[in-house]
């Protein structure tokens, strides 16, 4: 909930917009205010970015302000997103099926500590659903973060610390991280996930990365399960895959990032020996931004 201070700053600016005069110094200010957002304590960061938000929305798609990079917080993993809400609006766009994919991204310790949270709590793991709740779409179980929370705060740690790094990769703008979800999943033989993107639905428009860490037995029992990432058009709102596409292999110990737009799927799993403990399992989620 917005002060009535921040309603007041805001309504103020709507009735009167910045003379040109002013503009560059409203500017200014928006960025200052951006760069100062997690050093204030008279207001929460949603409220602050809301005010200064809505003074760079006015300024314009044509105005300096696009042409100046995202204001990131290393002290919490935070940062500012203002080109992408515009390119976002954009009747068309292309995402081209870009990755960043780090090798032994855990200690061999931590490694071996999610292989061991994954085979102690087999009993508790639920058959995998889709948002549309489409039938024979999505083959696998999953395990909710709720029931590692330890493990969920040191994976959570390492990979907001790695997404300034990420963004830069993928050439995606920043934004102020709101959430880092988190389930864990297991593919044993026949398993799968066909075609879809990880942002479609209204209550997951907000997942602008998503990440995948899979973890497995040495040597790995398993084969295939390969994560296929497509070229993707984004169009009015709705995401189409390409023909065209990148094959990740399922390598333990590495974690992948993507834009949560792009279509992809995880090709079906073949684990011979059908036992629990020789599946295709991985740490997997999405980082949401903050909705202003």
């Amino acid at each position: 909930m917005m002060s009535q201070d921040s309603r007041s700053t805001l309504h103020s600016l709507a009735s009167n917009p910045p003379t040109s005069d002013k503009f560059s110094n409203l500017v200014d200010r928006a960025i200052d205010t951006l760069d100062r957002l997690l050093d204030s304590d008279a207001l929460s960061a949603s409220e602050r970015a809301q005010v200064a938000l809505k003074i760079l929305e006015m300024a314009g798609a044509s105005s300096p302000v696009a042409a100046k990079p995202a204001i990131a917080s290393p002290s919490n993993g935070r940062s500012s997103d203002v080109a992408s809400t515009a390119l976002d609006r954009s009747p068309t766009r292309f995402l081209p099926a870009h990755y960043v994919q780090i090798d032994n991204f855990l200690s061999p310790d931590e490694n071996r500590e999610a292989l061991e949270i994954a085979l102690n709590n087999q009993q508790q793991f639920i058959t995998s659903t889709t948002t549309t709740n489409a039938e024979n779409y999505r083959k696998s179980w999953v395990l909710y973060a709720t029931l590692f929370p330890s493990f969920y705060e040191l994976l959570k740690k390492k990979i907001i610390k790695t997404v300034p790094s990420i963004l830069a990769q993928l050439k995606m703008s920043e934004f102020l991280i709101s959430k880092v979800e988190m389930q864990l999943t297991a593919h044993n033989d026949g398993c799968y996930y066909k075609v879809h993107n990880d942002s479609g639905s209204a209550t997951t428009a907000t997942r602008e990365l998503t990440y995948v860490y899979y973890f497995c037995q040495e040597p790995p029992p398993f084969s295939e399960g390969q994560l296929r990432l497509y070229d993707t058009e984004l169009k009015e709102g709705v995401a189409n895959s390409y023909s065209t596409y990148k094959d990740i292999e399922p390598r333990n110990n590495r974690i992948v990032f993507f834009n949560s737009r792009c279509k992809h799927e995880v090709l079906p799993v073949r684990c011979p020996s059908q036992k629990f403990e020789d599946s295709r399992f991985t740490l997997n989620g999405w980082i949401r931004r903050v909705e202003v």
